[in-house]
């Protein structure tokens, strides 16, 4: 299986990003799959803190613990 696959974007959106970059040095891109693909990136980590966040919402403490004493009485 290849390490990488592609995606596309708009050609408007692409546009829009290469005038940034070129704009913009200081970001730090060189090219727009770069920006691309960090943005991913940086969404991905966005949506497993957002999954986590939702998780620990969702547990009761109470169960919790009793859970975690019954582990410690069971060893």
């Amino acid at each position: 299986m290849p390490k990488y696959s592609t995606i596309s974007i708009p050609k408007e959106l692409h546009e829009e990003i290469e005038t940034l970059i070129k704009n913009n040095p200081g970001l730090g891109y060189s090219s727009v799959a770069e920006l691309c693909k960090e943005a991913i990136r940086l969404r991905l980590s966005e949506v497993r803190m957002e999954q986590k966040e939702e998780l620990l919402n969702q547990i009761d403490i109470e169960d919790l613990i009793n859970m975690l004493e019954k582990n410690i009485k069971e060893k």
